[in-house]
């Protein structure tokens, strides 16, 4: 709990009384209701007072269409009485798209306000058409196609994992931020005849309503057909038709299709109508991170009650179906062999399917429970006889939450110190190895520290001479809470020795925020510069450090920066770099190590070719990363490339209340043979060669490591 001295009271009487003034300014220019309140709450006892919450009351436009099948209307439901998003502070004002000019409309102005949506993909992908954000408007299509053919009671998301990934990451290239996926009623195919191979479906004429679909059915060789609503049933009787596509719903209205198509078939897997539920730039920058993190865990668990609604829906379509005589049909049945998930994939990243393939053939086959090694006996290390000191250095906005994980925000102000302190945690015995941390952490009795100077001092005061100082950064989609439970963990696991320092960089800890979060590398360069900088003045004066640096996917980023910064004169060599998984480009790498090879005396790469977040990530970019292992791997003179493919082939789950991380892609923190090793790098600063590891050679003579499982 974060502690105001009472000789501070003044101080903090003022910001109050700013925060209460605040109230007469109107944020958003929607209806009139939607305005922001500040909430405090104050405890004190003794001479110490806390703030229990500092953080802003938020009324939140809450876009839906106007047409709400059985799952949307249990999504709205299910947010709307979540108990946890008023204790927040959050209220949510449903407004349909027609009052708000429509659903372009909503995206292009509604959503620049303080508002939240629910948006189909394939909306999306026409506003990104507009925009000519063609990579996006690729990525969106081919996550909606990759549902055609599928069932909606079947689970192949391992499969579809890098199209959603990709898709949800750059809904941020349109400014919005996928809190969780919309399932909603797919659409099906009454058809008077059941096709039962490809060549059936040639000329078939049959009404479409969606653009996927209808680019779909015709590659397959059907001829798509455009009717007014009011024509459908008519020409379906006549023959005029062979086939509607038509919303998935309960009897209904659909009684006549059934009685129609007895005989024929019904299509269930047309199309699966995806969307996402999505928060805009400005209403994002007006929560708190504790905010934006309810909302996020209430709009899952909406999702999950959505997609509950759903299978209970095509149950009983099964069942009237079988009522009336039709028989369900599957267009995965008729579908020709190349096309396949893989293919989608392979044309929202502009490779060929044999590229994919050869990059997705693990995560295609991997079955649930098909695990790596996550611990010997499966507990923590607890870094045993190692004194506990772990400091947090940060330039991420201060939002005054009593809690310390959710004491800084994602903002990125430039009038923001740079803050640091130690955290103090209390070891969990029962907490598994790999497993995030979640016991008791408290920022230390002596406070916080602010600005460079202090900062170095407070972080290297406390050091023995003989122990060296981690520096742990965090990647992208990475909150305060996410970065300190993993700076935790990693130090636990690894037995780190001597004193750790978390560098937080303020990513904003959502997956839609990738495009956002490289601009929170770019906005965090100017605190790490000037760190460095007075890191070097303590060198210069005398002081010797013994550094080690460790980052993981895009905070590689962040290490780059560093590196290149210690290059510069007066230089300041360090004496580890370890990167797990790093998002970044061969290029960007090559003329890193140009600049500073001599900067440490080991450079260690960790690759995996079935991380599927770096293969959404090479979506985005269109280059891979030096994380990707396989045909990617990276292979240079003065680099040792651990390639841990072998050993971590887990299925990457997107969407999961309790964030789950993609485990293919933190392979050094939860595979137990991999963090056994990166462990050895950090203590004996022997390069992959003198640990043991199995030296394989490639062309040109280069070499790259694997580790024995």
């Amino acid at each position: 709990m974060a502690f105001l001295w009472y000789r501070d009271i003044t101080i903090f009487l003022f910001l109050f009384a700013q925060l209460t003034r605040s109230l007469t300014l109107p944020v958003v220019h929607l209806p009139k209701t939607f305005e922001r309140k500040s909430l405090i709450t104050i405890a004190c006892t003794g001479m110490f007072c806390s703030v229990a919450a500092m953080s802003s009351a938020a009324d939140l436009l809450f876009a839906v269409p106007d047409f709400r099948d059985p799952p949307t209307q249990r999504f709205i439901e299910t947010i709307m009485s979540d108990d946890a998003l008023a204790e927040a502070g959050l209220k949510l004002d449903v407004l349909p798209y027609s009052t708000l000019g429509g659903p372009v409309a909503t995206v292009q102005e509604a959503l620049k306000t303080e508002a939240v949506a629910l948006l189909r993909t394939e909306l999306l992908a026409f506003v990104a058409r507009n925009e000519e954000k063609i990579p996006t408007v690729e990525m969106l299509s081919a996550y909606e196609k990759s549902f055609f053919g599928v069932a909606p009671d079947a689970d192949s998301q391992g499969q579809r994992a890098p199209l959603e990934l990709g898709a949800t990451a750059l809904l941020g290239d349109l400014g919005l931020f996928g809190l969780a996926t919309w399932p909603s009623s797919p659409s099906s195919i009454f058809a008077r005849r059941a096709p039962t191979n490809l060549a059936d479906l040639q000329g078939l004429k049959l009404r479409t309503t969606g653009n996927a679909s209808t680019e779909f059915l015709e590659q397959l060789g059907a001829v798509p057909q455009s009717l007014l609503s009011s024509e459908v049933f008519q020409s379906l009787e006549t023959g005029v038709i062979d086939g509607t596509e038509v919303l998935s719903l309960p009897e209904g209205d659909l009684r006549q299709f059934y009685e129609v198509s007895s005989g024929g078939a019904l299509y269930t897997d047309a199309s699966a109508r995806t969307g996402f539920f999505v928060i805009g730039q400005t209403g994002a920058d007006a929560l708190t991170a504790r905010q934006l993190k309810t909302l996020e865990g209430a709009a899952q668990k909406a999702s999950l009650a959505a997609r509950e609604t759903l299978v209970e829906t095509y149950e009983e379509t099964l069942r009237e179906a079988e009522k009336y005589g039709v028989q369900v049909a599957s267009f995965s049945n008729v579908l020709a062999e190349q096309v396949s998930v893989a293919e989608q994939i392979a044309q929202a990243y502009g490779l060929s399917q044999e590229e994919i393939l050869d990059l997705i053939g693990d995560i295609e086959i991997a079955e649930s429970g098909d695990e790596a090694p996550r611990g010997e006996s499966g507990l923590s290390r607890n870094g045993a006889g190692r004194p506990a000191h772990l400091f947090v250095v940060t330039p991420r906005n201060d939002e005054a939450d009593h809690d310390v994980r959710q004491r800084f925000g994602y903002k990125m102000d430039a009038s923001t110190p740079l803050h640091c302190f130690q955290l103090n945690y209390t070891r969990e015995g029962s907490r598994h190895f790999g497993e995030p941390f979640t016991g008791e952490m408290a920022i230390s009795p002596d406070g916080m520290t602010t600005g460079n100077g202090d900062c170095i001092k407070r972080v290297f005061s406390q050091r023995h001479p003989d122990q060296g100082v981690t520096f742990l950064i965090h990647g992208f989609n990475n909150s305060f809470e996410d970065a300190v439970n993993w700076a935790v963990s990693v130090t636990e696991d690894l037995a780190i020795e001597g004193d750790v320092v978390l560098w937080s960089w303020p990513s904003m800890g959502q997956l839609s925020g990738y495009v956002r979060d490289r601009d929170g590398v770019d906005f965090n360069r100017v605190y790490l510069r000037s760190f460095l900088a007075t890191l070097k003045l303590f060198v210069d004066q005398g002081q010797t450090y013994d550094i080690s640096i460790i980052a993981h996917s895009m905070g590689g980023l962040v290490a780059m920066d560093a590196l290149r910064f210690l290059a510069e004169p007066p230089q300041l060599s360090i004496s580890n770099v370890a990167l797990v998984a790093p998002d970044v480009r061969k290029a960007y790498f090559q003329q890193t190590l140009q600049l500073g090879s001599n900067i440490s005396p080991i450079w260690s790469v960790y690759a995996n070719s079935n991380d599927v977040a770096l293969l959404a990530s090479y979506g985005v970019n269109r280059s891979p990363a030096i994380g990707l292992g396989g045909r990617f791997r990276l292979m240079m003179a003065g680099v040792d490339t651990v390639d841990v493919s072998a050993l971590d082939r887990d299925v990457c789950a997107v969407w999961n209340i309790g964030k789950a991380r993609c485990r293919n892609h933190t392979h050094a923190f939860d595979v137990q043979p991999v963090a056994v090793d990166l462990a050895d790098l950090l203590k004996s600063r022997k390069p992959a060669a003198a640990r043991g590891l199995i030296e394989k050679q490639a062309s040109e003579g280069l070499t790259y490591y694997e580790i024995k499982p």
